[in-house]
Parts: C-alpha cells; sequence; structure tokens
C-alpha cells in the first residue's frame, strides 16, 4: 500500500519530508496563523486542511503584510502546495495489473511549490534557512540531487544551528554508499539537535543496515520515543532490527505498536497502513512464532482495516493450511483467484494460484538441488506453439543460517515458477534453500538439460556477492568467513551464466541479489553480540554492495541484473518489489524477444522507482522469442 511505502520504502523521502518539522512558529493575525498550520510538525494533514491552509496563505500575500509575515506565507503555501502534490500520488488508485504504487511528483508538478519557496528565500526574514532546506526536500524528492546539494550547502551557511541540513546531506552520502561522510553529517546533527527525529532515524537505519545493532536499538528507540511523526517508522525499522538480533517477541510487539499508530496521517491514510503492518505481523505470529491463533486475528484485523488487503486473505489461508483446514484453506485461495480475475499479473493472484496447485499436488521433495514443477503442482497448460522446447531454472534462497534472511526471495522464486508455466514454458525446475554442495552442482544440471532445449531462462533471487570483479551466488549455509574463500564455498556467477549457454537458441539469466554485503553486515552483528553490544569497532569507510559487471557473456545470451554495477536493488517491502513486478508485468505479454523483455523490464523498474534503480544488462539477445506468441492463460 503507498502509505506504507510513503514510511518505509521511501525511507529518504519520508525522512525528508519529516525533517520539515523543524518550522517556525506562526503569529496573528489569524489568516497568517492559519497559514502556519502547526499540525504540519506532527502529523499528515487532511487534503482539505492543506487547502485551507494555503488559502488562508494566498490571503497573507494578497494583504499588505510585512517583509516577515511575506516570507513565512510564501514558505508555508510552498509547503501546503508541495504536501498536497505528494498526497495525490498517494492516492490508493489501483494501476491496470491491479497494484498500487507511491508515484513520486514530477517537476511540473511541485513548480507552483518550488516558485512559492524561492520568493520566500529571496525575502529578508528569518526563514530562509527553512525555506531552503524545504527546496533541498523538493529537489530531493523529484531527483534533482544536484540542485539538492547546492540548496543542502546554502542552507548550512544560512542556517549553522538547524540540523536539518545535515540529515539532508547525509542522505546524499548514504545513498552515494560514503558511511563515514553520512555518520559525520549525522552526529553533527545531534550535537546541534539531540532530539532531532530525523536524525534519530536516520542514524538508526543506517547502523541497522552495517549490523551495529545495540547503537541503532538506542537511536530508533529514541526516535520512537518522540512520538509522531517518527513513532511509526521508527518501530518498524526497529522491528527489522530486533529479527535480525533474533528477538522474535520484540519484533513482533514492534510492528504491533506501529499498527496502533493514528497520530501522524489521516485516519483513512492511517488504517490502510496499519492493514500492512497487520499483515506483516501476523506472517511473522504465523512464521516464527508458530502462533496460529494469534496470525489469524491480526489477518482478520487486516482485512477489517482494508477489505480488499488480498495479502490478509492469503495469511488466512495459510493459517488455515497450518492447522490441517485443508478445505478452508482451498476455499480462500478460491475466492483470491475469482476476486482477482480482472487482474492477472496481480503478484497476490498468482500466489493464491501457487499455493492452491501444491495443496492439490503437495510437492515431492527429492534428493537433489531441484524438484520438477510437476511436483509442486506447476504443470504447463499445453507445449509452447511455436515447436520450440523451454525450460526454466529459478532458484530462491531466503533462510541462511548466519547471513540476514532474505523472506522474498523464496516467495519472487514461487511466484515466478508459477508465471512462467502459466505462460507456455514446457518444464520449470525449482530449487529452494540451496546449500553449498547442492548449489555447486546446479551448472551441471542445468548445462545437461539446456543442450537439449531450445530456450533457457534462469531465475536466482538470494544473496550475491562481488569480490575483485567476481560476482558469487551465496549458499544459504554460508558462514562468517566465508566471504574469504568465495572459490570453495559460494557458486560464481560466470558458471551459472555458461551452463545455460548451452541453450539451442538462446538464454536469459536473471539475477536478483544486488544488495548490501551480507558479510559485513553479518560479521558486524556476531561483533555487537561478542561484546554484549558494547561495540566500539569503526564504521567501514563505505557500504559495499551491489554486483560488478558481467564479462561479455556467449553470444545469444544475456545477463540481467536487478540494477546497475555497484547499486544496491531495493527489496520493496511485501509484494512490492519493482524489479519483481516489472519482470512479470513484462513477461505476461507473450512473444516478445528476448531483448524486448530485458529492455521493457528495465524501462518499468525505471519508471517504478522514479529512476532510481535501473536494471543492467549484458550480452547480444537472439530474435527467438522468450515466450511463445500464444501463451496459454
Amino acid at each position: 500500500m503507498p502509505q506504507k511505502r510513503l514510511v518505509s520504502a521511501n525511507g529518504a523521502v519520508a525522512l525528508a519530508l519529516l525533517s520539515l518539522a523543524a518550522v517556525a512558529e506562526a503569529q496573528a493575525p489569524a489568516d497568517v496563523t492559519a497559514c502556519a498550520d502547526e499540525r504540519v510538525k506532527t502529523a499528515m494533514l487532511q487534503p482539505t486542511q492543506l487547502a485551507a491552509a494555503e488559502a488562508a496563505c494566498s490571503r497573507v500575500l494578497a494583504a499588505n503584510a510585512s517583509a516577515a509575515e511575506q516570507q513565512k506565507a510564501s514558505f508555508y503555501r510552498g509547503l501546503m502546495r508541495f504536501l498536497q502534490v505528494v498526497q495525490k500520488g498517494m492516492a490508493s488508485t489501483g494501476k491496470a495489473d491491479g497494484s498500487i504504487a507511491y508515484a513520486l511528483p514530477t517537476l511540473a508538478q511541485v513548480r507552483p511549490a518550488l516558485v512559492d519557496v524561492e520568493v520566500a528565500i529571496g525575502l529578508d526574514g528569518p526563514m530562509k534557512g527553512d525555506a531552503l532546506t524545504l527546496r533541498a526536500t523538493i529537489n530531493q524528492t523529484i531527483g534533482r540531487n544536484a540542485e539538492a546539494r547546492a540548496d543542502v550547502a546554502e542552507a548550512m551557511q544560512a542556517a549553522p544551528k538547524d540540523s536539518t541540513p545535515f540529515v539532508q546531506r547525509a542522505l546524499e552520502h548514504e545513498r552515494d554508499g560514503n558511511v563515514n561522510a553520512a555518520m559525520i553529517d549525522l552526529d553533527r546533527a545531534l550535537e546541534l539537535d539531540p532530539k532531532a527525529g530525523t536524525a534519530l532515524s536516520a542514524r538508526g537505519d543506517l547502523l541497522r543496515r552495517l549490523g551495529y545493532l545495540q547503537r541503532a536499538r538506542t537511536d530508533l528507540e529514541g526516535a520512537a520515543a518522540l512520538g509522531p511523526p517518527f513513532r511509526r517508522l521508527a518501530l518498524m525499522r526497529k522491528s527489522e532490527l530486533e529479527l535480525r538480533a533474533g528477538d522474535l517477541r520484540a519484533a513482533y510487539d514492534d510492528l504491533v505498536a506501529a499498527s496502533r499508530e493514528t497520530g501522524d496521517m489521516p485516519k483513512a491514510d492511517a488504517a490502510l497502513a496499519s492493514a500492512d503492518l497487520f499483515v506483516q505481523a501476523g506472517a511473522l505470529a504465523l512464521d516464527k512464532l508458530k502462533d496460529t491463533e494469534t496470525a489469524e486475528k491480526l489477518y482478520r484485523e487486516a482485512q477489517k482495516l482494508a477489505p480488499r488487503n488480498w495479502s490478509a486473505a492469503l495469511g488466512l489461508a495459510r493459517v488455515a493450511e497450518a492447522t490441517g483446514e485443508k478445505a478452508k484453506a482451498e476455499a480462500i485461495y478460491k475466492r483470491i483467484l475469482a476476486g482477482t480475475r480482472a487482474t492477472p499479473k496481480l503478484l497476490e493472484r498468482i500466489l493464491a494460484s501457487w499455493r492452491l496447485k501444491q495443496l492439490s499436488q503437495p510437492a515431492f521433495r527429492g534428493t537433489g538441488p531441484f524438484r520438477s514443477g510437476l511436483d509442486s503442482g506447476v504443470a504447463p497448460a499445453k507445449p509452447s506453439p511455436d515447436g520450440l522446447k523451454r525450460i526454466a531454472f529459478v532458484i530462491g534462497s531466503s533462510d541462511y543460517a548466519e547471513l540476514s534472511s532474505l523472506p522474498n526471495a523464496r516467495r519472487d522464486a514461487a511466484v515466478m515458477a508459477n508465471a512462467l508455466a502459466d505462460m507456455g514454458f514446457d518444464a520449470i525446475e525449482i530449487a529452494e534453500n540451496v546449500a553449498k554442495a547442492d548449489l555447486r552442482r546446479i551448472p551441471a544440471l542445468i548445462a545437461e538439460q539446456a543442450a537439449q532445449a531450445d530456450v533457457v531462462l534462469v531465475f536466482y533471487a538470494g544473496h550475491g556477492v562481488e569480490t575483485g570483479g567476481i560476482n558469487y551466488l551465496v549458499p544459504t549455509d554460508a558462514t562468517l568467513d566465508s566471504d574469504k574463500v568465495l572459490r570453495t564455498d559460494a557458486l560464481a556467477l560466470g558458471d551459472l551464466t555458461a551452463a545455460a549457454a548451452k541453450a539451442r537458441r538462446g538464454a536469459l539469466v536473471i539475477v536478483d541479489a544486488c544488495r548490501d554485503d551480507p558479510f559485513a553486515e553479518a560479521q558486524a552483528v556476531a561483533a555487537s553480540r561478542g561484546t554484549g553490544g558494547r561495540q566500539l569497532a569503526a564504521l567501514p569507510e563505505r557500504i559495499h554492495g551491489g554486483l560488478a559487471a558481467v564479462p561479455q557473456p556467449a553470444p545469444n545470451n544475456v545477463v540481467l541484473h536487478s540494477t546497475q554495477p555497484g547499486k544496491t536493488a531495493s527489496d520493496g517491502d511485501g509484494l512490492d518489489s519493482p524489479f519483481v513486478r516489472a519482470l512479470l508485468e513484462t513477461l505476461s505479454s507473450p512473444g516478445k524477444t528476448l531483448d524486448a523483455v530485458v529492455q521493457e523490464t528495465a524501462t518499468r523498474v525505471s519508471e517504478k522507482t522514479d529512476g532510481r534503480q535501473v536494471p543492467a544488462a549484458y550480452g547480444a539477445a537472439p530474435a527467438v522469442a522468450l515466450l511463445p506468441k500464444k501463451a496459454a492463460r
């Protein structure tokens, strides 16, 4: 849901918006007070409230106000106009595929706000620093990073004791992977204002990503204690931290507490955000705490708040499976399929189809890393109509012994396997939670079958790491020190692509593994535990993550990464992974060549992330269609 993404997936935007709490207090007359609506500091105002404040600001500007009042009115009108644009982008409008996405504003949409803010910057008065930080926020939100950096530098000169510009610059440093520079700025922000919620949230989340859990916990607890508008986001991030620390109950309690927040956004928006959090808490209760009764209550609470929340319905079906009520689970999955018939690309629908097939044809667990899709109820509807043999190998690793878990990886692999079967692939081979011994066997198994196929697709979701320009896929039983012996403890991506290249007409290898270095984070977590949280080790200079560029693959073969070399991709929240959604949307239209699939997927991901994530493709694609022209639905 978009409300959740505003406070979670769009962390930089959320923190930038929250930073606007540092504004000057309004003074009489009444229009000035109404214009500078103090509630904007602690809550997301209703559209009617924003419009009323904007109208009051316009009356102030039309009157014979002092220069200081004109500056204040220009600032606040720009703020209210910007927030109205943001809220329109958050509106719960469904797309053609049934999904809901937060649309970042464009320059044209925010231009009226920018005009007002620039007037405030040009007027003499005490709010020039506030206006500069607001312009930086707007520029950051629409992706004009060079302009945002210039605004931040000017704001630091105009208001040297304001913490907000330091937080904004830290976000830019973090986006560039420069840990030390980001931390210096966040430390400085908190020196200026020890209760700066944006700084506490940003520093806590950065420390969490690096594995410095105790230090991160302190910051996130401090942000949560400040109340709205910081509490919900801080609790969500602290829940992720507690999961990594192994405290499942604390993680659950944080999610439930976050779901009970109501004072930070309008009632309807808070209900949708809380429904998403109830679904997350339900999954934690079901999968980790093994408490089916609590999980069912949470999923039902989510449904009350958002009746068409198909994720909550999926949860109730899984509860029925866990309690042995097969008929009840089947009925719920069928209800989801009936209710989403008009949105065939919806991930929740594909998941319901997958799980329904597994109930009717229980999976047979073979001895090797792969099991046939037939054993999981994933069977092609009919052979490829063009006579070409197509095989897909789908690998999803979520449950790592010592590295951070990736709950979305197995889910994404399951969705991909089910979708490819429906789209016309002749055979689907599935591997989940692959350990070292099996992972290193995979290239030989793929090569043997690929040699008998015309088109091969390989999809990998899990941890990956780059060292010395070589990309490795990481087994689930990797140890903290496996990064020192990757050649023996991991699988070189090049071996996987070479195996797929045995296909007669062409192959596409898709790698969704562009994240922060899992070994650096795990080693920091272990060190923190070993010192009882009294972690004194120096921070790394940079966040190492992403994968390296791929050497030129064999002719007629393409390798697709979820983002550019050295960059990290968004995992998304719940079912909102932009890369997986874009890939499924592209694949759902049959008859596309490999090159068209790659190009369209890259375009869709870029559009979904406003250009912040752009997949990278390597190799020369053949003219052969990845999917037959008349795939069965």
